[in-house]
């Protein structure tokens, strides 16, 4: 059968079913683990699922300095195929009544360990920057689909039982794992030496930080996922209050509707942001800003998952031409690899702070429409700095283009 596969699939599209099946699971135990906090009636439910959310996140930061190293050392489809068998585990421990906390953490070390595989095997799969940008849309249109129809499964099965979204959450994880097989083990760099990697880790932070464009790439994408994971647990405490949705599986069909306007984005990034004119994903930062402001203060269901729709579109249009932005210039400056882990590591700075804010909010009981109405004004913070780098990024972007061979 995988022979068979091998044969109808290639090795791009390997990647794309690879990562769709392993996000959906991503997407579907999360909202696993909310049914099971509710269920056991905390004190806190809310405040409880951020820190699950917050122990998965702080995989990503405290195994950055070394996961870059490991991806650029194995083959990245080895990788890969190591990412998921750990987030399999993770959920199979479940099953014999683990802490929730403790699985998710486990399911966000091999989550951590797969993000540098999925993203740099595109580098070593595409020949120039308009294949990148079209690669990069779909595995995130992929990946978003992933999240609306893992969001909404995830709603379904929990609703009432842990054990059939444990189950299912698990033998999807282990057919991702099979596709795996179905890409390209190309060897990698065997000379890399982890304690030495370790080291440079933070000397790789300060190069991307000092260049212009991964600059501009890593600060956009990290205020997007910030949004995404504060966006995400807010909702949960804000439909009930706003429009009396108290249901999980209503509540995760709305959430998905934001990553059905990213899996839209997918479809309209290459045309609308062509490659060569990547600054212009910004634009479309300012209008996530609004969208999401502007929902706050709605009580209207039509609405409401209209603008949810509106901010998924926008979101995906700004943060798919900084990762090509960024992949470009992290496998020329520090390799594909490690440019990931560091991206990994910002962005999760990023979400954990935003997190963080978020909870010490709820905490002094503030509203919660106050609340996200604060993140989305740490958010504004992040687009005004970008304002102040875009007549840089232009000019490197000629630079970059003048460098290229053969242009």
């Amino acid at each position: 059968m995988l022979a068979m596969l091998k044969r109808k699939l290639s090795p791009l599209n390997a990647v794309v079913w690879t990562q769709f099946l392993s996000s959906f699971s991503d997407n579907l135990n999360f909202f696993l683990i909310v049914g099971m906090v509710k269920r056991q009636g905390v004190e806190n439910p809310d405040g409880t699922i951020a820190y699950i959310q917050m122990a998965f996140l702080c995989a990503y930061v405290l195994l950055a300095p070394i996961v870059g190293a490991f991806a650029d050392k194995k083959s990245k489809a080895h990788i890969l195929l190591i990412g998921n068998a750990l987030k399999a585990t993770g959920i199979a421990l479940l099953l014999f009544g683990l802490p929730p906390v403790l699985c998710y953490l486990l399911v966000g070390v091999g989550a951590v360990v797969y993000s540098p595989g999925k993203y740099g095997i595109l580098t070593e799969l595409t020949n120039n920057e308009n294949e990148l940008l079209r690669a990069n849309a779909k595995v995130e249109g992929s990946t978003i689909l992933a999240i609306l129809l893992g969001t909404v499964g995830g709603g379904l099965l929990a609703q009432n039982s842990d054990l059939p979204a444990i189950l299912v959450c698990l033998c999807v994880y282990l057919l991702s794992l099979l596709m795996t097989l179905l890409v390209p083990a190309r060897p990698g760099d065997a000379s890399i030496r982890y304690g030495q990697a370790a080291v440079s880790f933070f000397r790789d932070v300060r190069r991307l930080f000092g260049n212009v464009r991964s600059r501009f790439s890593l600060i956009g994408t990290g205020a997007f996922w910030l949004t995404a994971s504060v966006l995400r647990i807010a909702l949960i405490a804000w439909l009930p209050i706003n429009l009396g949705i108290t249901d999980t599986d209503q509540q995760s069909l709305i959430i998905g509707v934001t990553a059905l306007g990213v899996v839209a984005s997918a479809f309209v990034t290459p045309r609308w942001v062509p490659a060569g004119r990547l600054h212009r994903a910004f634009y479309y930062g300012v209008a996530m800003v609004a969208t999401v402001m502007i929902a706050t203060f709605t009580h209207e269901l039509w609405l409401t998952v209209t603008l949810l729709f509106f901010t998924g579109l926008f979101g995906g249009i700004f943060v798919i031409p900084l990762n090509t932005m960024l992949q470009e210039e992290g496998k020329r400056l520090i390799g594909a690899g490690k440019t990931i882990a560091v991206q990994n590591f910002s962005e999760n700075v990023l979400t954990v702070s935003g997190l963080f804010i978020y909870l010490t909010l709820t905490e002094m009981d503030v509203p919660v429409n106050e609340s996200v109405i604060g993140i989305g004004l740490v958010l504004t913070c992040f687009i005004l700095f970008l304002a102040t780098q875009l007549a840089a990024i232009k000019r490197a972007a000629v630079t970059f283009e003048k460098n290229i061979p053969g242009s």
